[in-house]
């Protein structure tokens, strides 16, 4: 598989749009999520469990970010209240956020893993 496509992938995984075929939209409303693709009808839940992924993504994401920020402030020795002040809302708000992304890359990861061509 070429680097170029695996990208192509990502980036439809980024815009929200069908890992399959780049054209279908993912998403109805802000959380609800359409069972199939608009243009090219792939299944978007392959199976029971299928998010399963997408929860690992979002988490992992999650704490990178948190770190990325939080550890800098830790290490200049910013007090722990404000720590806790900032950290906190950032491990909640981040996951709600990236929410529809995490799933969107999910969903692009496994279509790397396990392509199907378009009819």
């Amino acid at each position: 598989m070429k680097d170029t496509y695996l990208w192509k992938v990502v980036i439809r995984g980024l815009l929200l749009r069908c890992p399959r075929c780049g054209r279908g939209k993912l998403y109805k409303g802000v959380y609800k999520m359409y069972d199939r693709c608009s243009h090219c009808g792939w299944v978007f839940e392959r199976e029971e469990g299928y998010w399963t992924g997408a929860i690992g993504v979002n988490l992992v994401v999650t704490e990178l970010i948190a770190a990325a920020i939080v550890i800098p402030l830790a290490a200049r020795q910013t007090p722990p209240l404000l720590l806790y002040g900032f950290g906190l809302p950032l491990m909640v708000l981040i996951p709600l956020l990236f929410y529809r992304h995490a799933k969107s890359l999910w969903m692009s990861i496994d279509f790397i893993l396990h392509p199907t061509e378009l009819r």
